[in-house]
């Protein structure tokens, strides 16, 4: 034990801030690659500066050659000390900066209904509270967006249906209702389809991988029905065109088509089977230094237009006499 504390002690002393961040980052995300591409070095200088750290350790650090994400007991020890460690000299760097603090970069993935509906008033609030910090949005399909948030590419992302992830910290922010739209006289008003009465139409669907698509996919299945689909892009209001045209029906956002529904270019279908609702969550990566994330998390949760997530009161236990 005595042996391991003066080893350790030798790495903290070998090492700089640089080496120790390179090898932090690689045992983070896994590869080379997008060590170098986080900390915007070349993928040589991750290789350097991490045999720099492999050498000063003086014992393997990682299992095997090509299989460098499979950190040995020891490589575990270090990452814990080199997130404590950058965490510490990010606080220093804040308190340094206090009377004139630098502006910040913040990536932000988010999908199409997000920045169609709250996310302009997310950024005024964010603007208002963190001054010194930029958002750059970035919009896709939720799929990709994920990967860049796990890969450290993006630092925080709002999305449907986040799956679980060991890497990431999931807030929820709220749900939207989806519904079954299609031109005028397609149906006749007020009445209540079944999902054997929609498949009769051609289906306006957007890619494959799209949540929407999936969970419809789901419901086509167990109902045992097999619609025409037809693809018509990612944007839902080119789909929203395609349905008023005549061309089929689609399953939409409805908090985003309330005034087509008003004015009665759109016709929102009522059906037996519920179209599906979608959960959208907050998420960004698990690291000691995540309490800024949590902080962003709960402004998004207050600009959110979606329906809030309610919590279950237990009922109060009767006390027995």
């Amino acid at each position: 034990m005595r042996n391991r504390t003066i080893e350790q002690r030798e790495v903290r002393i070998m090492l700089t801030i640089k080496q120790l961040e390179a090898f932090y980052w690689l045992a983070r995300l896994g590869t080379l690659s997008k060590a170098a591409e986080k900390l915007h070095v070349t993928q040589s200088a991750i290789t350097k500066r991490l045999q720099e750290v492999q050498a000063a350790a003086a014992h393997p650090l990682f299992e095997g050659e090509g299989r460098k994400n499979q950190l040995t007991p020891l490589g575990r020890e270090l990452e814990a000390e080199c997130g404590k460690l950058l965490e510490q000299i990010q606080s220093l760097d804040r308190q340094k900066s206090a009377g004139n603090p630098p502006v910040r970069i913040l990536r932000v993935g988010l999908t199409e209904v997000i920045a169609l509906t709250w996310f302009p008033d997310f950024l005024r609030k964010m603007k208002r509270i963190y001054p010194d910090v930029i958002v750059q949005p970035e919009i896709d399909m939720s799929a990709p967006l994920q990967e860049r948030v796990e890969e450290g590419r993006l630092d925080f992302a709002i999305l449907p249906d986040v799956s679980d992830s060991a890497t990431l910290v999931k807030v929820r922010v709220g749900t939207v209702p989806f519904g079954w739209f299609a031109a005028p006289g397609v149906f006749p008003p007020d009445a209540v389809r079944s999902l054997q009465d929609l498949s009769t139409h051609p289906v306006i669907e957007q890619s494959e991988n799209s949540i929407i698509t999936v969970a419809c996919s789901r419901l086509w299945e167990r109902a045992g029905v097999r619609p025409e689909r037809i693809y018509g892009g990612n944007n839902v209001f080119a789909l929203a065109g395609l349905i008023s045209a005549g061309v089929g029906i689609s399953c939409l956002p409805i908090p985003l088509f309330k005034t087509e529904i008003k004015s009665g270019s759109l016709m929102l279908v009522k059906t037996s089977t519920p179209a599906p609702t979608v959960s959208y969550s907050c998420c960004f990566l698990k690291h000691p230094n995540a309490s800024l994330g949590y902080q962003i998390a709960e402004v998004a949760k207050e600009c959110s237009t979606f329906v809030q997530p309610t919590r279950r009161v237990r009922p109060a236990r009767k006390s027995s006499k």
